[in-house]
């Protein structure tokens, strides 16, 4: 049953992208081009100072009990993504987009919650000693904001199932990309994610000698879930797609310095610093050493036994790993890069409840793939109310909020130690 609202919800939200993508290509949309005025565009594009792009993210949670009795029903707890009112005059279609993918996400989050209340409370009524609530959640991730392309990964939580979806921006034309928009040779893509996968689990052919290359044959290019980040792509696969069950999701990344003739140039310029939001207890894949070789990153927390608040915090590399005792209502890490190279983790870690969602950042070095604590301030998200909150995204630019000052300035940058630095506001 559970299993049933899972394909149901993911279902609806692939098809509201596809109602988008649809939607995107009526007036206001950019003409159509030949192929060369495409790689002529695109060549102008790459050669343009890559700027990252400013969005927002909003917090809605929803608990439903049975008139005083103290186990929830349902708990449903989702985020959105929009971009920032400064951002929507350079970029209408972009922020057309968004905000249409908005509204129906979370008519479809709504309506699960709706259908999971109906279903939770016939369940209690029937058998109240043997109920347990019903939980879902829906993090909606920025892996990828600037002037070029903005990347948003869905990660759907239920009781017993997890899911990944992706979608992909064109930045300018709030266009839907298609794998083929970004790859230059898809049929290079099979025997390239097979090796990554394989090294990552040890063993040699463990689901059969074609199964990967199977996988890409057999499934439409619109139905192949993917992201593409700052160094590359990341392929998302559920469990018992490409690997036996037991090894669960599976991720391959391959990146822009390891295949550079394998992606369209327009979309290997990168700015020099951005911010990732990472998802918990899946691997993230970055250059940690600067030897051009991804390594693996996991940031995780075990929950307490009513799933509430976490109570450890774990990070691990290749070569370093990091765990302590820990309290939070919620973790939000994110990956930082710096222009001078330097790579730190901010762990956003939630103290309260309360709307404003106040927040301590831990600051961890990740020089040379150690990980190592920097520092923790009481510092969060900037709040711009309503359940909102300014994401980072700028290692430069960061749009935070200082409990322990008493300042109205929000302006920070990422210091040489790594923790954030007050910077000061332009004046108009």
């Amino acid at each position: 049953m559970i299993m049933d609202k899972l394909k149901r919800i993911i279902g609806i939200l692939l098809v509201l992208c596809f109602i988008v993508a649809f939607t995107s290509c009526g007036e206001g949309s950019p003409q159509e081009v030949t192929p060369n005025e495409t790689t002529q565009i695109a060549e102008n594009e790459a050669s343009e100072e890559i700027t990252v792009l400013s969005l927002n993210k909003e917090y809605i949670s929803h608990y439903e009990w049975y008139e005083d009795h103290p186990e929830m029903l349902v708990r449903s707890e989702y985020t959105d993504i929009t971009l920032d009112k400064s951002m929507e005059k350079k970029y209408p279609l972009l922020a057309q987009t968004l905000t249409e993918t908005s509204v129906m996400r979370k008519r479809a989050m709504e309506e699960e919650k709706d259908n999971f209340i109906v279903t939770a409370t016939e369940e209690f009524l029937n058998d109240s000693e043997a109920f347990s609530t019903y939980v879902s959640t829906l993090d909606v991730q920025v892996r990828r904001a600037d002037s070029v392309a903005v990347s948003i990964l869905e990660d759907y939580n239920s009781e017993t199932d997890r899911a990944f979806n992706c979608l992909n921006y064109d930045t300018k034309s709030g266009k839907l990309l298609a794998l083929s928009d970004v790859v230059t040779d898809i049929v290079k893509l099979p025997s390239i994610v097979e090796k990554v996968i394989m090294s990552r689990i040890g063993e040699e052919e463990p689901f059969g000698e074609t199964a990967i290359p199977d996988y890409f044959k057999n499934t439409p290019e619109e139905d192949i879930t993917w992201i593409l980040e700052y160094n590359g792509i990341t392929f998302y696969f559920e469990s018992g797609a490409v690997a036996p069950t037991n090894f669960g999701i599976q991720t391959a990344t391959v990146t822009f310095a390891e295949h550079p003739d394998l992606f369209y140039k327009k979309y290997t310029a990168v700015p020099d610093a951005y911010v990732v939001r990472l998802p918990l207890s899946s691997p993230f894949f970055t250059d940690l050493t600067g030897d051009v070789r991804s390594e693996e990153l996991i940031v995780s927390g075990n929950y307490d036994h009513d799933g509430r608040y976490y109570y450890t915090l774990a990070i691990s590399s290749e070569s370093s790993s990091y765990e302590v005792d820990w309290f939070s209502y919620d973790l939000n890490p994110y990956y930082v890069k710096t222009a001078d190279g330097d790579s730190f983790l901010y762990v956003f870690s939630e103290e309260s409840e309360a709307e404003d969602r106040q927040m301590i950042l831990c600051v961890f070095s990740l020089k040379n793939g150690e990980i190592k604590q920097v520092s923790e301030t009481d510092t969060s998200l900037l709040y711009r109310g309503n359940n909102v909150f300014a994401l980072p995204t700028d290692p430069e630019n960061l749009l935070l909020y200082n409990y322990g000052k008493d300042t109205s300035d929000s302006l920070f940058r990422v210091g040489k130690s790594g923790m954030p630095e007050q910077k000061k506001l332009k004046a108009n």
